[in-house]
């Protein structure tokens, strides 16, 4: 996910879902940089979230 600042820059974050039922977790990821372009915060969100996802 992305939003744009008011300075043109742009915000990402990314949102994980797991688990089933009850037991359903959601992780929310808001990443400090700031990114000239709505691609490249998505790109960032994204390599990051994998790689959470990988790890745990």
């Amino acid at each position: 996910m992305t939003k744009q600042h008011s300075d043109g820059g742009f915000a990402a974050s990314v949102s994980i879902h797991s688990g089933r039922g009850t037991s359903t977790t959601t992780r929310i990821m808001r990443f400090k940089p700031s990114f000239t372009s709505q691609t490249a915060a998505l790109h960032y969100a994204s390599t990051e979230g994998v790689a959470w996802a990988l790890q745990n």
